[in-house]
């Protein structure tokens, strides 16, 4: 754990924004170490994300302004996390309307992993990153649904084939959250109870094992993300943050078409096993590859479908091909 954060602490010489995210860096890193990862490896990964996509904090053409604010902003959390914990400034996020969907879901899955690891320094600058990527969603004024599924089904049948245009996630999501139509396909609330992450988590996994969409990607590993924070907030605040998740996920959900969920067609993987799959996983220098491999293989535990995760994550190394086929 020690030489995980030191890494950690390394990555803090890196901008918010360079030739990608530096968010990314910290949580591979973090999912890299729960996977077995040696000290050698995590370097590895390290030294490629630095020379590969990092740029130093503060260069001119990141856009000073911003770059500054965070890492202003990430200093002063620093102090008050060391002083406090981090839990005040996350409830005046969460009393700000802040969505989880904010800088593409990327501060609240960078948060989650500093939560399990232990790292202040990492809790700081993932709640930093949130406040400089701010979203917020309008309300929902559409009648109550059910549950998640009921809420997909719901979305799909006025939203599906929807196109909306540009590279990023966020640039999408604030065009969602800027149509006049948003408000009254949002369900004012789900009635149904239970427990809202789980149902994410379950719907979730199927569908992007129907679509491989890269956003999609992003409600795999947010919905586990969301479920570990939730375990640390308090239960008079875990009402407001289920339902901020699952505006996020609704929105998300229409950038990429809210595509009708269809039957599954789920592959045997009784040949395949966990200790086939990390080492490839670890090996790889891909960071979404390295987190969705991560999630799946700490999700599958609890799940009543462990090999659709296994077959997920198989997918991602590898070992089966896009049909679900075993890559010979």
């Amino acid at each position: 754990m020690d030489y995980l954060h030191s890494l950690l602490d390394a990555n803090q010489a890196f901008a918010l924004n360079g030739r990608d995210t530096t968010n990314h860096c910290p949580m591979a890193l973090h999912a890299l170490h729960e996977m077995g990862a040696t000290q050698s490896q995590l370097r590895r990964f390290f030294t490629h994300w630095q020379s590969a996509h990092a740029l130093p904090a503060g260069l001119n053409h990141q856009g000073e302004e911003e770059e500054t604010r965070f890492v202003r902003l990430r200093q002063l959390l620093a102090i008050r996390i060391a002083e406090e914990g981090w839990l005040t400034t996350f409830e005046a996020l969460l009393k700000d309307g802040l969505s989880p969907a904010g800088g593409a879901f990327h501060p609240l899955i960078r948060l989650a992993c500093a939560l399990e690891n232990g790292h202040l320094g990492e809790q700081a600058a993932a709640l930093a990153a949130w406040r400089c990527k701010p979203l917020i969603l309008p309300a929902g004024e559409g009648p109550e649904c059910q549950d998640i599924f009921a809420l997909l089904g719901s979305l799909s049948a006025r939203w599906e084939g929807s196109h909306w245009p540009g590279e990023w996630i966020t640039a999408r999501l604030r065009q969602v959250a800027a149509d006049s139509r948003w408000p009254g396909s949002l369900p004012r609330r789900l009635a149904g109870g239970g427990d809202v992450l789980a149902q994410l988590a379950e719907a979730a996994l199927p569908l992007y094992w129907q679509t491989r969409n890269f956003t999609v990607l992003h409600l795999v590993t947010g919905s586990r993300a969301a479920a570990i924070v939730a375990r640390h907030l308090p239960i008079e605040l875990r009402g407001r943050w289920q339902t901020l998740m699952w505006q996020a996920v609704a929105a998300a959900f229409i950038t990429v078409g809210a595509p009708r969920l269809g039957p599954q067609r789920w592959p045997d993987v009784s040949g395949l096993n966990w200790e086939q799959v990390l080492p490839l996983a670890i090996a790889s220098l891909d960071d979404h590859v390295i987190k969705l491999v991560h999630c799946c293989w700490r999700e599958q535990t609890g799940s009543t479908h462990p090999s659709r995760y296994l077959a997920v994550a198989a997918r991602a190394v590898g070992l089966l091909a896009a049909e679900g086929e075993r890559v010979a």
